[in-house]
């Protein structure tokens, strides 16, 4: 079954210490649905300071990659 990629949090941060927190905060509160949806997590950069966290049906579940748009 072919679940439709999630977008489960957006991040935003100023300087690299918060925004580094905040990524990994995202990507383990994402932890537990990507396992129920049996999916792996992508990481956007959107923009200067702005990441998008989420689900991926195309991302193999156990992994997790970061992309820039």
């Amino acid at each position: 079954m072919t679940h439709a990629t999630h977008i489960i949090r957006t991040v935003s941060a100023t300087d690299a210490a918060t925004l580094d927190d905040l990524l990994n905060s995202a990507v383990e509160d994402v932890i537990p649905d990507a396992l129920a949806l049996n999916q792996g997590i992508r990481v956007t950069r959107v923009g200067p300071g702005d990441y998008r966290v989420e689900t991926a049906a195309d991302v193999p579940c156990g992994y997790t990659i970061c992309e820039q748009h």
